[in-house]
């Protein structure tokens, strides 16, 4: 396991247990997200970083065939895994680049990107593990400016301040068609198909 990986490892499974409590998604703005990137209904989706499944009951509500969550603490996958049991859901404990499942039509980054250190290998992989046009969505549901200025004061050691969104969607072209990009003071998001 690299630094990078052991730093962000350490840092999630000290806040795993009061995660819920301290940091609310909000309903109107995860609907949003579902709008945006669907789960298709019997489909495959893929949530990268996972964390204590803040996006399962959106995504199994769905109607998907399969969930698979990606995350590096096992104390975050063990808070998931306590609040859905159930049969379609599957966890991987590890760094997402090692992660060997292939075949998904959507995919999910929610307030997580900033955490992946090496853009360029990020984004293959995300190709890698998409089907022909599957999309996937990097959302977080405030602003870049208060997201880099929160990781700034306690979360620099593992997380890279975030570009403008225009900027940020570079890193996957030519692998993805990138379709949507917003940077507002409500949300910042980067969604696109697989090419």
């Amino acid at each position: 396991m690299t630094d990078d990986i052991s730093a962000s490892r350490e840092f999630f499974d000290k806040m795993a247990a009061s995660w819920d409590s301290r940091f609310k998604a909000g309903e109107e703005k995860l609907a949003a997200l579902n709008i945006l990137c669907p789960a298709p209904k019997g489909g495959r989706a893929l949530d990268i970083a996972c964390g204590t499944g803040v996006l399962f009951p959106m995504l199994l509500s769905a109607g998907v065939s399969e969930l698979w969550g990606v995350d590096v603490s096992p104390k975050m996958l063990d808070e998931a895994k306590r609040k859905f049991p159930d049969p379609r859901v599957s966890l991987f404990c590890g760094d997402f680049l090692g992660f060997g499942e292939t075949g998904f039509d959507c995919a999910f980054i929610y307030r997580a990107y900033p955490h992946f250190h090496d853009k360029a290998a990020f984004a293959k992989k995300l190709h890698s593990v998409l089907k022909d046009g599957g999309r996937f969505i990097i959302a977080h549901n405030e602003s870049r400016q208060s997201i880099n200025e929160r990781h700034k004061k306690t979360a620099s050691h593992v997380s890279d301040i975030l570009s403008d969104a225009k900027t940020e969607a570079k890193i996957f072209e030519g692998l993805f068609d990138i379709d949507i990009t917003a940077d507002t003071d409500y949300l910042y998001v980067i969604s696109g198909r697989k090419i």
